[in-house]
């Protein structure tokens, strides 16, 4: 990824020119040597753009190749050891870097050359004429840059680089990053990799085309903003990962006023290069400047998904509202932040419920509101809800990650297991660094019984975020139930070593001391039930049996107990947690009738199909059919 130099790029610039100068290299051979066109090396040298990490790696090497011993550390060392390494023993003045290496200046008198400049220029044309013919011919191969944006229908957003200084501002960069990413999202025929994939590399010196490869990506969008006062620079540029070529890039010179309009500007300019359209400028509401800094903020300690990140985001969206009463986006926000951190607060979850209503009905179409809404209704089983939202969700032409992994929760709570995984196969690859997507996939192959494949997206889930307990206990579960023992006594010994504090719980704030004693409750749950399918795996039914009657029936979740009572032949108990499942509205109740591990016994059990008929799971029932119709009317 391409940081600008510590030192500006006005001093790139100037060290730049000074290196060709001292190497008597004109703007031609750097574009001839590095494969870059000749405007760009302009833009590098009047400090327009900077190179990325990748060009100025091989800027570098280019000019070590003449200096032995440069390197890209000396772009930022103090100027007299960059001129040292160049070969002046003191500062050389800079003139314009030639555009050919025989140039001459104008001046008045003949010369034996310019006597015979027609032969010279007869020459010239023959050879422009010749290398016309073999550039024409490479083109129809691989055309460089600009020319090869016609094949790029995918990019990845990197967080914007802060250049300010000061650390509190890195929610700007960041801000304008995932802004930029959203408006992006909407662009038809354009493949944009999701924001938690793209900003794991947040800080990582990591080669634009291992971004690529890793997020399945053909350009990539890197840049800077640096705040001073109320102007904010906004450098962006975008690259063709297969060849390192600049597509486009811009510098922005605003106001922190302007910065909405910013965005879309550059959303609309990334577009036009990657499919060949330009799309019409989004109406945009006037929003107050410093709301929207508040806003941006809140999405930065949002994305740290701490608690004290979501009480910091929740007061920053108070604050944003405060000044703009109509601001959609950070009304979803604040909604998202309370669903995420209410737990059993009622007053919050109401507060939560109240903030989603009002961004949809100031903007029906907010996409974050409405995968809120949805997964809020589908928790509390408001089917009515659930289905009116996922049609909503249905409708959306823009299908990014945040659409799948919407769909995928509809499907899967609609007992439409197969088009849940189709989903979620879809969320994963537009977000593939993100370990929720990739263990909601290995969950639904489980699910459907698809273990091989399952234990192979729950190890790639693990690789995302290693010592990640809930792909731990997964690992653990499908090892067991693919017959390997060892592997899932493996995991249940680092589930162990998890669950044993590495300090006593202390803190000031009792809420923050009552979850951390409750992660630990639930890492020991993941360890019982990684203990249970171990059992499955080893034990008799009977054994099995009395391991769960030792279970605490508060640690897992009921309508799991429920089918692990089902599998080990005790039907008369797994109807009783499943009974009190519907009384609590556990969601994973549904999940029972279309997992591959339930018995198909039990689905017959006259017990069963009575509890079925209860009102609440009638009136699913309703709603699934109605959409089973919708889905088979949509395949013929």
């Amino acid at each position: 990824m391409g940081n600008e130099p510590a030192n500006g790029a006005d001093d790139f610039a100037a060290r730049l020119a000074l290196a060709l100068n001292a190497l008597n290299m004109s703007r031609g051979q750097v574009s001839a040597t590095l494969g870059v066109h000749k405007s760009l090396v302009s833009r590098w040298l009047s400090g327009e753009v900077q190179p990325t990490s990748h060009n100025l790696a091989r800027i570098s090497t280019m000019i070590a190749a003449q200096r032995p011993g440069f390197n890209m550390t000396l772009w930022t060392a103090p100027r007299e050891a960059f001129e040292a390494s160049l070969g002046l023993s003191s500062p050389a003045p800079v003139s314009p870097v030639p555009n050919a290496p025989d140039e001459e200046p104008a001046d008045a008198t003949p010369s034996p050359r310019r006597r015979i400049w027609p032969y010279a220029a007869l020459a010239a044309v023959l050879l422009l004429l010749a290398a016309c013919g073999w550039w024409l011919l490479r083109g129809q191969q691989r055309a460089p840059g600009a020319a090869a944006t016609a094949s790029i229908s995918s990019v990845a957003v990197m967080p914007f680089v802060n250049m300010s200084g000061d650390p509190a501002k890195e929610y700007l960069g960041d801000g304008i990053s995932e802004e930029i990413l959203n408006d992006l999202a909407n662009t038809p025929n354009l493949r944009v990799a999701a924001r938690t994939s793209s900003f794991s590399f947040k800080g990582k010196r990591v080669g634009i085309d291992e971004i690529a490869r890793r997020l399945n990506v053909r350009a990539v969008l890197e840049g800077s903003v640096r705040e001073e006062g109320d102007k904010v620079r906004i450098v962006a540029q975008l690259i063709n990962a297969e060849d390192g070529f600049h597509l486009w890039s811009a510098r922005y010179d605003r106001k922190l006023d302007d910065i909405l309009a910013v965005q879309d500007e550059i959303a609309r300019a990334i577009a036009a290069q990657l499919t060949q359209r330009l799309a019409p400028p989004k109406p945009r509401r006037q929003i107050d400047p410093k709301a929207y800094q508040d806003f941006l903020q809140a999405q930065y300690f949002y994305g740290q998904h701490t608690g004290p990140g979501y009480r910091r985001a929740n007061e920053l969206l108070k604050d944003a509202l405060a000044r703009q009463p109509d601001f959609a986006a950070a009304y979803a926000l604040r909604g998202r932040d309370l669903l995420t951190y209410a737990g059993n607060d009622q007053a919050l979850q109401e507060e939560g419920r109240e903030m989603t209503a009002t961004a949809l009905r100031l903007e029906p179409g907010n996409q974050v509101a409405l995968d809120t809404e949805l997964v809020r209704a589908l928790y509390n089983w408001d089917w009515d809800t659930a289905d009116r939202t996922g049609r909503r969700i249905l409708a959306r032409q823009n299908r990014n990650a945040l659409f799948w992994r919407g769909t995928g929760f509809l499907y899967q709570y609609m007992g439409f297991p197969r088009e849940a995984l189709d989903a979620r196969r879809q969320a994963a690859a537009l977000d593939p660094l993100e370990f929720a997507q990739r263990n909601n996939l290995a969950m639904s192959l489980a699910h459907v019984g698809r273990l091989p494949e399952a234990l192979a997206a729950a190890e790639e889930a693990l690789a995302v975020q290693p010592g990640q307990r809930a792909a731990l206990e997964e690992l653990c579960t499908l090892n067991a139930r693919t017959g390997k023992i060892d592997r899932a006594r493996e995991y249940a010994r680092q589930l162990t070593a998890l669950a044993t504090p590495s300090q006593p719980v202390s803190g000031s704030d009792a809420q923050d001391r009552g979850r951390q004693l409750a992660i630990w409750q639930v890492i020991s749950n993941h360890i019982r039930s990684c203990e249970i399918e171990i059992a499955f795996a080893t034990q008799p039914a009977s054994q099995v049996h009395a391991l769960l009657d030792r279970t605490e029936r508060a640690g897992i979740g009921t309508a799991n107990l429920g089918l692990l009572y089902a599998r080990a032949g005790d039907f008369a108990a797994a109807m009783k947690l499943f009974s009190g499942a519907y009384d609590r509205r556990d969601p994973y109740l549904i999940w029972v009738r279309y997992d591959a591990a339930t018995p198909k016994a039990l689905l017959s059990d006259p017990r069963w199909l009575a509890l079925w008929q209860r009102p609440l799971l009638r009136d699913w029932q309703s709603h699934h059919n109605r959409l089973a119709t919708d889905l088979a009317a949509h395949r013929l």
